[in-house]
């Protein structure tokens, strides 16, 4: 390819990618909102993995675990806060990508193989993090559209999303750190 058509086809990318961001800017997309809808988010989906462990391990108990048997109504409180926190779930997460979608759209998409590396991940994290509470809702209606075993791919992919939390909170945590408390000039 000729290499002034492509510096051409680069400048006109970028002028396009700048008007983009430009036009999705908001004062509503800053750091700060991100890091406060996913300090919401984390923990409702580790309650949503514990109260599911929980309940995989009553229905498929290793020979070693005896559970409690009082309360008598403790399956009941924690599949209640299972299903309550996993349909809360999807509207928090709807908002959460709304504030971070701008940034599908930063030029270049790719600056390096570990830049790359973390925007796989996050592609993985939203995928999982949709499917996860979609299914589950899907499952609370007992409606199976879906060709695939619910009860075992709901498990596996809850294990999937904590590790990918896990692994996004470890790329972000400088982000996260520098904007977890209110600071600026016109905040005290």
């Amino acid at each position: 390819m000729d290499l002034p058509l492509l510096t051409r086809a680069a400048a006109v990318a970028d002028r396009g990618a700048a008007r983009l961001r430009a036009a999705l800017a908001s004062p509503v997309r800053t750091p700060r909102v991100v890091v406060v809808l996913g300090r919401v988010l984390g923990p409702a989906y580790l309650i949503c993995f514990l109260t599911g462990l929980y309940s995989h391990l009553l229905q498929h108990p290793p020979d070693w675990l005896v559970f409690p048997t009082q309360p008598a109504n403790l399956f009941q409180i924690t599949q209640g806060l299972h299903v309550t926190t996993g349909t809360m779930l999807l509207p928090l997460l709807v908002a959460k990508l709304w504030a971070v979608y701008p940034l599908l759209f930063e030029w270049p998409p790719v600056r390096s193989p570990l830049h790359a590396l973390e925007r796989g991940s996050i592609a993985a994290l939203v995928a999982v993090a949709i499917v996860e509470p979609v299914i589950g809702l899907i499952n609370s209606a007992q409606w199976y559209p879906f060709g695939f075993p619910f009860i075992e791919t709901h498990y596996l992919l809850a294990w999937l999303l904590i590790g990918l939390i896990a692994l996004h909170l470890a790329i972000k945590l400088p982000t996260i750190v520098r904007h977890w408390r209110r600071e600026g000039p016109d905040e005290r």
